[in-house]
């Protein structure tokens, strides 16, 4: 009905693009990518890429009147939904540890190998993976120390010994291992060509007003580390990876953060959030914090980024999940074994680089020089550990 009595008034005004009739007389209308400007007659674009933030596409995003674009980084090809970028080389692979095996998952097959077997009663726990050697390393807790193998030769070997670990991460440019000890409240590292002799090789990185440090990802490009601190006040930190400029990247919003993953592409941290059953993600300074309410997150260990999705490791439903970064909708169970999954990750490197060997799959192949920092070459000239600085 026509409770104002002007639906009948004819369109009259200076609208840019488009009037129709309401009960409270012509109306201005805008056409999609726009939005009405506050003089109620010309219409604004929307800039997709700013007010969506990087959602609106997998990496890179181009704002145009009206409408976007999304655009790939090199190596990768825009799928046809325009949206998201897909690798051109080799199919990426899951790393995923499930009681005492590491499976290798095919991101497209769903192809499954067991790619290492530890002792029946061996539990692998944190990994992560050298992609210049070819080597897995992983947290043995029974025996408390850091172990390795070769995935080409099979050949395994111990890091360092004595030690407990929530979590692991491997710099594979400066040739370290560092690892979180949440009990101590410590981040500590090692030479990743250490060998064990008997006495205990490593460094710790930091210590003191460190509130149960948890989940640890490394950026060795830039040579720095972010890590999730799960205490009496959870929050994200980042610091240089030699243990300086450290600062919190997030305090707010968060309940226990148990799993982070980078993705590079579009320069973002992800994290997983045992406590309030979410996915968030933020830029690496810590602003466009967006975070998602996903009942189903019940208990994350692990977290990885490829492409356009986010994969976790979920303990008491003791699967393997993936859902779109972006949106959190399509959420699939890849995996779901007899036994409770830790460790995960999505092998990834910064290319091109001479030190990375060419047909190895990668999920951020980045557009860049030859990789870098400041332990990459001749050790930093250190007799012993080397640890970078932005």
């Amino acid at each position: 009905s026509d409770e104002g009595g002007n639906c009948s008034v004819p369109c009259q005004q200076s609208c840019t693009h488009l009037c129709y009739p309401s009960p409270r007389g012509p109306r201005c209308w805008c056409g999609p990518g726009y939005r009405l400007a506050e003089d109620g007659l010309s219409c604004m674009d929307i800039d997709e890429c700013t007010e969506w933030g990087k959602g609106a596409c997998s990496q890179t995003c181009l704002n145009a009147p009206g409408s976007y674009s999304c655009g790939c980084l090199p190596g990768y090809l825009l799928e046809p939904d325009g949206h998201v970028c897909k690798l051109t080389g080799p199919e990426p692979k899951l790393l995923v540890a499930v009681q005492s095996e590491v499976l290798s998952y095919g991101l497209r097959s769903g192809h499954e190998e067991v790619v290492l077997a530890t002792e029946k009663d061996r539990v692998v726990f944190s990994l992560d993976y050298d992609l210049v050697e070819r080597k897995v390393f992983w947290m043995d807790l029974a025996t408390e120390s850091i172990r390795w193998q070769d995935l080409s030769s099979g050949k395994k070997g111990t890091l360092v010994k004595g030690v407990r670990s929530d979590c692991i991460a491997v710099d594979w440019l400066g040739r370290n291992l560092y690892w979180t000890d949440g009990a101590a409240g410590q981040v500590l590292a090692t030479r990743l060509g250490a060998a064990w002799q008997g006495i205990p090789e490593y460094t710790v990185v930091m210590d003191g007003d460190l509130d149960q440090p948890h989940s640890l990802v490394l950026q060795p490009l830039a040579g720095l580390m972010y890590w999730s601190e799960v205490g009496s006040h959870a929050r994200l930190m980042e610091a240089s990876m030699d243990g300086s400029r450290r600062h919190v990247l997030l305090a707010q919003g968060l309940g226990w953060p148990t799993a982070l993953a980078l993705d590079l592409p579009t320069q973002r941290i992800f994290w997983l959030d045992e406590k309030l059953g979410s996915v968030g993600s933020a830029h690496l300074d810590g602003s466009g914090v967006k975070v998602l309410k996903l009942g189903w997150v019940r208990s994350p260990f692990a977290a990885a980024v490829c492409e356009g999705q986010l994969y976790w490791s979920e303990r008491k439903t003791w699967s393997v999940q993936q859902v779109d970064k972006a949106s959190g909708k399509n959420r699939t169970v890849l995996l779901k074994r007899h036994g409770q999954p830790h460790g995960l990750q999505v092998p990834i490197w910064g290319a091109p680089n001479p030190a990375v060997p060419a047909d190895l799959p990668s999920c951020t192949a980045l557009a860049i020089s030859a990789g870098t920092n400041g332990c990459a070459k001749s050790n930093g000239g250190c007799a012993q550990l080397c640890l970078p600085n932005p």
